[in-house]
């Protein structure tokens, strides 16, 4: 996964996150989006086959966008082990 800041201030940051698609894209969105310290998270493919999605994400007050996108990620993979742990207990395997 190759990831490019194509700006960044203090509250604002652009991210291009080449060859990924709509699932991820929307799924970091949603979770950015249910931070409180977060005002704006979106995202946008020029053309769904061949181009790479740009994340936009600004933040309230002094929280840094990077920390949060970064913080976001930690808590989308805590939900996949979480997932992937009560799948496994699931009788009937």
């Amino acid at each position: 996964m190759d990831i490019r800041i194509l700006s960044k201030t203090e509250t604002e940051l652009e991210l291009r996150i080449a060859g990924e698609t709509h699932i991820l894209m929307n799924l970091l969105k949603v979770e950015l989006l249910s931070d409180g310290q977060i005002d704006v998270a979106t995202y946008d493919i020029k053309h769904t086959t061949i181009g790479d999605p740009v994340l936009f994400v600004r933040t309230v007050s002094d929280h840094d966008p990077i920390d949060a996108v970064i913080e976001a990620s930690q808590r989308i993979d805590t939900l996949c082990q979480d997932f992937k742990e009560a799948f496994e207990r699931e009788p009937g395997q």
